[in-house]
């Protein structure tokens, strides 16, 4: 006869597996290191904002510089064959697109300042392209996750510049560790390496220029 209860404890193995890796995948998209940064610029915008026409125009640029553009050479690579897939798991492959994206934020930076958009938002872009930086000169010999560092950078950044408040989502980074683990994106060691390491830039960025 079939062993039905061992048949029952594999369907609910898998049943839980699957379940759990759409936690994780729900966990990476929501934290993506190409949409985080953005977030938190669009929040210090919102709180820094004199007319609502001046912060539409200073969240397009953001939005163009900080986003738009990098996903757009992304898409472009991949099209080219340059890359295996968008979410640039190969470490090999992480250069171009990074390096674009950093360039990419200084232009949108340098459009910022000439605006006179406030010091605030400005350093928090640079504070993230210097994080970025670090992380992309990292993952040149070492996989670092991104995702765990630009996270940590972006926390650092909202308890600096708005309010201290903001310490409980570093509840979050164990949760973002799990999930880049359990997808097999990287070791438990280069997510949690990635979140000192962002905190410490991030922080003495905007000690000296606050």
């Amino acid at each position: 006869m079939p062993d039905t209860n061992s048949d029952s404890k594999i369907m609910r193995h898998a049943l839980n597996t699957q379940i759990l890796d759409r936690i994780a995948v729900t966990i990476s998209v929501l934290f993506n290191p190409f949409l985080l940064p953005l977030a938190s610029i669009l929040l210090i915008v919102r709180t820094s904002v004199a007319t609502t026409q001046q912060g539409l125009l200073w969240m397009v640029i953001v939005i163009l510089f900080a986003s738009v553009l990098p996903m757009l050479f992304i898409l472009l690579l991949f099209r080219l064959g340059q890359l295996s897939d968008f979410r640039l798991t190969v470490r090999e492959q992480r250069a171009k697109p990074l390096i674009f994206s950093l360039v990419s934020a200084l232009v949108g930076i340098g459009i910022l300042y000439f605006l006179n958009v406030p010091r605030e938002i400005v350093w928090l872009c640079i504070a993230c392209v210097i994080n970025g930086l670090v992380l992309t000169l990292i993952t040149q010999v070492w996989k670092i996750s991104f995702h765990s560092g630009v996270a940590a950078g972006c926390m650092t950044g909202l308890v600096t510049l708005i309010s201290s408040q903001f310490v409980y989502l570093f509840i979050l980074l164990p949760f973002i560790a799990w999930a880049r683990v359990h997808r097999k994106r990287h070791t438990y060691l280069q997510t949690i390496i990635a979140a000192p390491i962002a905190v410490a830039s991030t922080a003495v960025v905007l000690q000296l220029a606050l």
